[in-house]
Order: C-alpha cells, then sequence, then structure tokens
C-alpha cells in the first residue's frame, strides 16, 4: 500500500466488509431465540454499522474512484469469502439455533479476527502516515477513531467467546 489510490480502495472495502458484516450479526440476532445472545449480537452489530461509517469518514479526504472489483483484487479471497458468508447470513429467513449459531459464531469470529489483524497492520499505520504526510490533516482525531475500531474488534472476539460460553451451558 502506501499510495493514497490504494489506500482509498482499502478504506472503502473496509467500509463494505463492515457494513455485510454488520448486517449478518443483525440478521441472527433477530433469528436466534435466546435473548441474551440476540443483544449481544445486536451489540457487534452496531459496533460495525459504526466502523464502516467511520470508514466511509476516512475516504472523504481521498477523493479516488473505487469498485468492488477493486476490492476483490485488492483484499484477495478471504475478503470475497467473509463477504459472501456474511451475505448469505444477512439474507437468513430461518430461526437459528443454538447449536447452529455455535457454527456460525466460528465464522463470525473469522471475520473479527481478520478485521483486527488487518486494521492493526495496514489500515492504522498506512491512514496516518499518508494523511499527514500527503495532505497535511491533523490526523489525531482519526489516529483515535482507528484505534478505537481496533479495540472494538478485540471486544467483539470476547463478546464472541462470552457467548459461546452461554450455548455451552445451555447444552449442558
Amino acid at each position: 500500500m502506501g499510495t493514497a489510490d490504494d489506500l482509498s480502495k482499502y478504506l472503502y472495502c473496509s467500509a463494505i466488509l463492515e457494513e455485510e458484516v454488520a448486517k449478518a450479526y443483525q440478521k441472527i440476532s433477530e433469528k436466534v431465540s435466546d435473548k441474551e445472545v440476540a443483544y449481544l449480537l445486536e451489540y457487534i452489530a452496531k459496533d460495525s454499522f459504526k466502523h464502516a461509517v467511520a470508514f466511509k469518514a476516512l475516504t472523504i479526504h481521498l477523493k479516488h474512484q473505487i469498485n468492488y472489483g477493486d476490492c476483490v483484487k485488492m483484499m484477495g479471497e478471504a475478503w470475497v469469502k467473509a463477504i459472501e458468508e456474511a451475505k448469505r447470513y444477512a439474507a437468513r429467513d430461518d430461526e437459528v439455533t443454538l447449536s447452529e449459531l455455535k457454527r456460525i459464531l466460528q465464522e463470525f469470529e473469522s471475520y473479527e479476527g481478520y478485521a483486527s489483524e488487518e486494521y492493526l497492520t495496514i489500515l492504522y499505520t498506512e491512514v496516518v502516515k499518508l494523511l499527514t504526510d500527503h495532505y497535511n490533516i491533523d490526523l489525531q482525531d482519526y489516529k483515535t477513531l482507528v484505534e478505537w475500531i481496533i479495540e472494538d474488534e478485540k471486544r467483539h472476539i470476547q463478546i464472541l467467546t462470552l457467548i459461546k460460553r452461554r450455548i455451552a451451558e445451555q447444552a449442558a
């Protein structure tokens, strides 16, 4: 990465990922019968929608045209798979059993791990460097925003672990 064009694409693609994953969390939260679990999933969904909006705000400073195909090339197969799985869950109409939810949560954990690692290793350093160096933008606020997103992604993994424990307790 390193160019404004690459960074724009990365931010745009990150916004797409967060939005699609948020829709999946939201739909599953509506389809699971356990209210505690549903609320925890909804919490993650709201955070993820918030992250998508934050990434869109960052792209305002980078005026480059981006499309979905650019994301496929730049982000690779893991991104495509995450998007496809998230869309599949977001389109779901039937109820989600707690035993099925356990399997779904493993996929959600992989989304969160992917997002956390990507944002931490790529986005954080590149956004701050590029926008500061090339656009003379005071990035302390955006730096803090990206740090919060990274922290949220780590918390999402902890919440998913909590939900899995809750499911295990109910199964016992």
